[in-house]
This record gives structure tokens, sequence and C-alpha cells, in this order.
């Protein structure tokens, strides 16, 4: 049972990812703020969490002005046969309407972190610890 819980995780990774994939990037709403993901390696990032609720697209965020807290995926492979999936939360306080943001994973030898930036790449808040399990 174990062994199939372990696999699961890639595969629907896997599938989030060719689902994200298969449609355009919908346009911005200049209401709201944009956050966009990017990863410094060969991971996936996936959006999954605004203030506690899911939301429908991994590929980004988009949230009203003010102050939110969100939460994504990173499915890291480590080696062909070590991977992990690790969650960061990372809180803000500043969104501002019709303004693009971007969380940012690095991968630097066995730790991983996560960095909101804004538009020009000035760090505005870092990801807490993230929880980490196999698979």
């Amino acid at each position: 049972m174990k062994s199939t819980t372990l696999l699961l995780a890639p595969l629907l990774a896997g599938v989030c990812l060719l689902s994200a994939c298969a449609g355009p990037m919908p346009k911005a709403d200049p209401s709201e703020a944009w956050i966009g993901l990017r990863d410094d390696n060969q991971d996936v990032v996936l959006a999954e969490r605004v203030d506690g609720k899911n939301i429908n697209d991994g590929r980004f965020f988009e949230v009203k002005p003010g102050r939110h807290d969100l939460e994504v995926m990173v499915y890291d492979e480590r080696t062909n046969d070590d991977t992990q999936t690790c969650q960061a939360d990372i809180s803000y306080q500043g969104f501002k309407a019709g303004q693009h943001y971007r969380v940012v994973e690095s991968n630097l030898g066995n730790s991983l972190s996560a960095t909101l930036q804004d538009g020009q790449g000035r760090v505005l808040a870092h990801a807490g610890p993230m929880d980490c399990m196999p698979g």
C-alpha cells in the first residue's frame, strides 16, 4: 500500500503539469495582483492554495489587493531515484492591483527555499520552512 502511495505522487504531479500546459495563460485582471511561479532548476512548482482555499490553475495566483497567504507545492527531483514533494507557505500583506509578482523556488544542495519577488526582482517575503516528504 505504501509503495502505491509513493508512486501516486509523481504521477499526479505529471498529470497536473500536463493539464496546466494544455491551455493558454489567461490575461491578468488589472483589478488584482498576478503572481507567477518560477523555479531555478528542473523542479516543478505549482500554485496550490490562497488563504487556505484551493485554486483552479496551478500555473499562477491571482489575488485582490492586500494581505494573502500563498501555498505552493514543489516536486523536487534530486536524482533519478530520489524525489521529494515539498509545501511552502508565503505570507505577504502588500499585494497591489495591477502589479506582477512571482514566487521563485531555488535549490542549493539539499536545501530548498522560496521567495516572493516583485516585478523588478526585489525580494518581498520568504517562505517559512518547507515541509517535505519522499515521493
